[in-house]
């Protein structure tokens, strides 16, 4: 009998590559944590859901809370983990909160969630969703709009949102890597502010709908009724209700590049070519008021209250209160370390003792 040998199989890898994506910029990539306390509506835990993926790569997508967690358990694994954030969701009877904290010494974010869309309702609003890719396997781009300001409150903010995501490094970054966008913008006439979830699309620019129709495809269409392939692209076979692209998002792709949409994904382009790159919104959408900050990991002084303002004469007291709670607290802990270390020691000789006697 013959015998034919099998073809060898080639694994093509999907998942990212952590030790090529630990360092962005020379820097260590921000790592995060969405996390709940206490209860709260199934909408907030599917926003949790979506946070999550919004966050993607580098957050726990699967991470199970338990009743008995606090707060200390996250900041003693962020140390082991690399964890630099953490987002908190909870809620009370006056609405839907999220806490965004520096881990593991501060500042921390308090933020009302005034109005959310999950990303299910965003694609249901939507007349040709995105269905998901490949683009979460790369982190997003964030963009800040209106941050500019000499108030504490929004530098603190501005900076915060900033360091959430990593860095962009111009010379070593890759289109194919720029998949998705956060629109983190303030709105001058309120003073709340509005955070967006944008996929980006980059399809080859200046052709008419029906042209992009006949390119994608990977067999051409049956043209058999049609006198001219003219008759296809300007009658029945494809609509051009899209028109032209539009000339601001028209950019230049250099050649080598792997940006362009094509029928298997992003392609290759092997000389310059233009583009027309669109974002497509997908969700989470969060229109939040900025209530609180604090100096400290979900503590310390309040650097800023959205209700309450507070003369200068009551913030130095407060201020000194704070330094002698702190003061009595590090008494106290080296009390403590103190008393465990003379206790072993005292065990030790009552052990050496027992054994001498024997």
């Amino acid at each position: 009998p013959a015998f034919t040998m099998g073809r060898k199989n080639k694994k093509r890898r999907t998942h990212v590559d952590d030790a090529a994506m630990e360092k962005t910029g020379g820097e260590k990539v921000p790592k995060s944590f969405v996390i709940r306390r206490g209860k709260v509506p199934a909408l907030v835990r599917e926003l949790i859901k979506d946070t999550r993926k919004m966050m993607s790569p580098f957050t726990a997508l699967k991470l199970k809370e338990r009743k008995t967690n606090n707060l200390k358990d996250y900041v003693s694994l962020s140390g082991t983990l690399g964890v630099s954030h953490m987002m908190c969701f909870s809620t009370t009877e006056t609405g839907s909160y999220l806490r965004l904290g520096k881990m593991p010494r501060g500042p921390t974010l308090y933020f009302k969630i005034e109005q959310y869309t999950l990303s299910k309702d965003v694609a249901a609003a939507q007349r040709r969703p995105h269905s998901p890719g490949t683009e979460f396997l790369s982190p997003p781009i964030v963009v800040l709009n209106n941050m500019q300001s000499d108030e504490r409150h929004i530098k603190l903010t501005d900076i915060m949102v900033q360091n959430l995501f990593p860095p962009i490094d111009i010379d070593t970054a890759k289109l194919s890597q720029c998949r998705r966008v956060v629109l983190f913008r303030r709105n001058p006439e309120t003073g709340g502010f509005e955070l967006r979830h944008y996929v980006v699309n980059v399809k080859a620019g200046g052709l008419t709908k029906g042209i992009k129709k006949i390119v994608r495809r990977r067999k051409l269409p049956n043209l058999g009724k049609y006198d001219d392939i003219a008759d296809y692209v300007t009658g029945g076979g494809a609509s051009d209700s899209e028109g032209e692209d539009m000339e601001d998002s028209m950019v230049q792709i250099e050649p080598g590049q792997k940006a362009i949409d094509g029928s298997r994904g992003a392609r290759h382009n092997k000389e310059a070519e233009e583009a027309a790159v669109k974002l497509t919104e997908i969700g989470p959408r969060m229109n939040l008021t900025l209530m609180k900050v604090e100096d400290g990991f979900c503590s310390g002084e309040v650097l800023y209250h959205h209700h309450v303002e507070k003369a200068p004469e009551e913030i130095a007291r407060i201020r000194a209160e704070l330094a002698e709670k702190q003061d009595v607290k590090a008494r106290r802990q080296a009390e403590q370390t103190a008393n465990v270390k003379r206790k072993k020691e005292l065990e030790r000789k009552q052990e050496f003792a027992k054994r001498k006697g024997e």
